[in-house]
């Protein structure tokens, strides 16, 4: 797996709670919101952590590409956070 996209997922998660500090949450969230939505449930019940670890590169590409996505558009940010509690149970 390439190490400069695992450093590019790991940089993005820790740089959004600067972005969206209004919305309290730590990095963990954004990596949790982008992989449920890559994943399309919950993420540790696909695959074993640390997901950066343990998913593909396609996957990774896309969890990338949406917390890039997150940095532009704080709506799709607050819908994934919604889908990715449903897919928790959560609401």
């Amino acid at each position: 797996m390439n190490l400069n996209k695992r450093q590019e997922y790991l940089d993005l998660g820790n740089a959004l709670p600067n972005q969206y500090y209004h919305l309290k949450f730590d990095n963990h969230c954004y990596w949790r919101i982008a992989l449920d939505n890559t994943l399309f449930a919950k993420w540790s019940d696909v695959i074993p952590a640390p997901a950066y670890r343990n998913i593909s590169e396609d996957q990774l590409d896309y969890a990338i590409h949406l917390l890039k996505s997150y940095q532009k558009d704080e709506q799709l940010l607050i819908e994934h956070n919604r889908i990715s509690l449903i897919y928790r149970g959560k609401k």
